[in-house]
């Protein structure tokens, strides 16, 4: 049986897994950093994007991945945006990186295990 504490359908989170990688994506070069920092936040951003393509919800693509693997690929993103966040702490771009990673960990904590409509069936 779930927790009651997952509340969060898998459709929604899929969404905001595509926005938010994108966001960290976009955010150093918005911020206008330079060299291997900005090359680190489209590593991260890269990443969830990929692995979003690949989990087995509503939003994947090849559907490779299931649901509680990518929530604990979300911990890893939550914890490398909270590490940049930290390293980066007396800048807004270390502000929002820490915001993001807080997020994304509570995201994944309160994410539905499964989505709740069945998967199509290929021919």
């Amino acid at each position: 049986m779930e927790s009651d504490v997952r509340v969060i359908p898998t459709r929604l989170h899929g969404a905001i897994d595509y926005l938010v990688s994108v966001l960290v994506l976009a955010l150093p070069f918005m911020a206008g950093e330079q060299g291997g920092l900005r090359w680190v936040f489209a590593a991260v951003g890269c990443a969830g994007i990929i692995y979003s393509l690949i989990t087995d919800y509503e939003w994947g693509v090849v559907r490779l991945v299931p649901m509680p693997w990518h929530l604990a690929l979300d911990l890893v993103f939550g914890v490398a945006m909270l590490a940049l966040g930290i390293f980066l702490w007396l800048s807004l771009l270390g502000v929002i990186s820490a915001v993001i990673g807080i997020a994304a960990l509570i995201l994944a904590a309160i994410t539905e295990l499964r989505p709740r409509t069945a998967r199509p069936i290929a021919s």
